[in-house]
């Protein structure tokens, strides 16, 4: 093999296939033994836009997207003018002959290959919505990838619609594969399929829904907000398959609601959102508490505050999600770096919620949550359903049963309705043993303790911190959720630093962790917020102070070379300057409104 990595990025108008076509290119590399990332980027619009797909291979692990390309796949002019800048050097930029590129100052070293895309599609018989078909057939010629892996999955991907749409697509591809071959256009890359070993390519958000499944979910509700939606798709997709219940509420609280009901009958239950909508969510969140009733609420962060910019990044809802609802309550905060966390933090908080009956909040994000990424099958799932009775004994006349009867670890047995000699009141009420209300001061107190006492009970189940790199490091990265993605593939960029990353973050061993990071000689907190949300979590928890943050919250997630060149000023500046340093991209090319920019 002749390199490391290769990095492809298609660029298109919504409605042109961006998406599908990145996808299809995605498995092109994962059925020939690849490990391969994809990043799609899209802008709040119903219709009309910019959409991309940036698809990075390797022959070795990787983990997030990069800031640069190999080669740009054009399917109009918007497509050049936003990513010419993004090219690496020596890199190709394939696009429509048709396309007018004589405003545009694009560097020498970027070689330009205008090809007669749709006269190439038409010639065959396709449409012009095939015309992306035969630029991904020109960009495996490009770099010599046999053809014959996108015909198969070409057959996978469009064969429902049909043999004569499958056809008319592998014409179209090959027509474009074989005039690249002809007049001899070629990249630095030259690729061939690793093995026949095929990989599984899947989003965050797929990754959630298959590990609820295998956690025993059998009930999940929700409203369409993205970037969580997926999950909802994907659940429906598989509902008959799995003997689920997906159901689509008339809005988030009807869905919490409605996760919570199907808790309280015995199933396992689950919700998904954003930050808007759990911000609905949160008095049920409160009923699901002081009911202690199980169940696990998925959160899909964007940016915000309100709407924000809804189909970009962020992790600025940890506070939110700490904190939310009114009262004390206990409460788990979980948060996957990859895929494989999705696959597996899901599973286990359904497992936390029953075992300890308490809501779990699940946060991923819009970069976790839609890139798709290359990874193993994932492993079987233990199911542990905490104290539920199945024998009740005889109740004596006029006696009522203590649901929530006080104990030293803050778990009661829970009855599921139908039990004989289990019949029980769940409210929102503060109440006594049986269920029923009370203002009894001394019972209040009682039934908060024996809530809050689970944090201290569910301690054994609660991860710490995986350190990443060598032990004895000059400078330690601190991060949460998907900034491992970025993190992990900076580490070999730079010399003598490691990675702290947290995957549960609430409750916190404080003791072990405050061990784990109180070796560190210099620690960076990496966010994507702008204060330093989990840097002042870990302050308040355990009394460590970050020496710096680097924050970044445009939208886009954290690249690798952004946290390498921030920590190498770092470093030559002797650790001195700004506590907060601010990420910033260094062009603004806003997908929203393409008129901004005279296109």
């Amino acid at each position: 093999m002749d390199f490391m990595d290769f990095i492809c990025k298609i660029a298109g108008q919504a409605g042109a296939g961006v998406m599908v076509a990145g996808r299809m290119l995605i498995n092109c590399f994962t059925r020939g033994g690849y490990c391969v990332v994809g990043y799609p980027e899209y802008p709040s619009l119903i219709r009309g836009g910019h959409n991309t797909v940036q698809v990075r291979v390797s022959d070795s692990r990787i983990n997030s997207p990069l800031h640069y390309q190999d080669v740009l796949i054009a399917l109009n002019k918007d497509g050049i003018f936003y990513h010419m800048n993004d090219m690496n050097k020596g890199g190709i930029i394939i696009y429509d002959h048709l396309i007018d590129i004589s405003k545009f100052e694009i560097r020498n070293d970027v070689k330009m290959h205008p090809l007669p895309l749709s006269e190439l599609t038409k010639e065959v018989g396709g449409t012009e919505q095939m015309k992306n078909t035969a630029a991904i057939g020109a960009a495996l010629a490009i770099i010599d990838y046999p053809l014959e892996v996108l015909e198969e999955i070409m057959k996978d991907t469009f064969g429902k619609k049909g043999e004569e749409i499958v056809r008319m697509n592998i014409k179209t591809a090959r027509a474009a594969y074989d005039y690249i071959r002809e007049n001899r256009i070629q990249s630095k890359h030259s690729i061939k399929p690793l093995s026949d070993h095929r990989c599984i390519a899947i989003t965050g958000n797929e990754a959630i829904a298959l590990g609820a499944i295998k956690g025993g979910m059998k009930f999940y509700s929700a409203y369409p907000m993205t970037p969580a939606s997926s999950i909802l798709h994907y659940l429906a997709e598989l509902e008959r398959d799995f003997n689920l219940v997906v159901k689509q509420t008339e809005d988030e609280i009807a869905a919490m609601n409605y996760a919570i009901g199907a808790g309280f009958a015995g199933a396992r239950s689950m919700t998904g959102t954003s930050g808007g909508g759990f911000a609905l969510m949160t008095e049920a969140l409160g009923l699901a508490a002081i009911s202690e009733t199980p169940v696990v609420v998925v959160i899909a962060q964007r940016t915000g505050p309100s709407t924000g910019m809804p189909t970009w990044t962020e992790q600025g809802d940890l506070n939110f999600a700490m904190y939310a609802s009114q009262g004390d309550l206990p409460r788990v905060v979980l948060a996957p770096g990859d895929v494989n966390e999705a696959f597996a933090l899901t599973a286990k908080a359904h497992n936390l919620a029953e075992k300890y009956q308490v809501p779990v909040l699940l946060l991923t994000d819009k970069h976790l949550s839609e890139s798709v990424f290359s990874t193993e099958k994932f492993p079987e799932v233990t199911i542990e359903r905490g104290k539920i009775a199945t024998k009740l004994p005889e109740l004596e006349p006029a006696a009522r049963w203590k649901r929530y009867e006080l104990g030293d670890d803050g778990i009661s047995e829970r009855a599921l309705p139908g039990t004989p000699n289990g019949m029980h009141v769940a409210t929102s009420y503060e109440h006594d043993e049986t269920g029923f209300s009370t203002e009894s001061f001394t019972m209040r107190v009682k039934q908060a303790d024996k809530r809050m006492k689970k944090l201290e009970t569910m301690m054994p189940d609660i991860e710490l911190p995986v350190v990443y790199g060598p032990k004895d490091a000059e400078i330690t990265l601190v991060g949460w959720g998907s900034m491992k993605l970025s993190v992990l593939d900076a580490l070999p960029m730079l010399e003598n630093i490691n990675f702290v990353h947290f995957t549960h973050i609430y409750p916190l061993d404080e003791e072990k962790v405050k061990k784990i990071l109180g070796k560190a000689k210099k620690l960076i907190m990496v966010e994507n917020n702008s204060t330093a949300q989990f840097a002042g979590i870990l302050r308040r928890y355990t009394g460590i102070e970050m020496d710096f943050n680097l924050l970044k919250y445009d939208g886009r997630p954290v690249y690798p070379e952004q946290i390498v060149e921030e920590v190498e000023k770092l470093k030559k500046a002797g650790f001195r300057g700004n506590k907060n340093i601010t990420i910033l991209e260094k062009e603004d090319k806003e997908y929203y409104n393409p008129q901004r920019h005279g296109l």
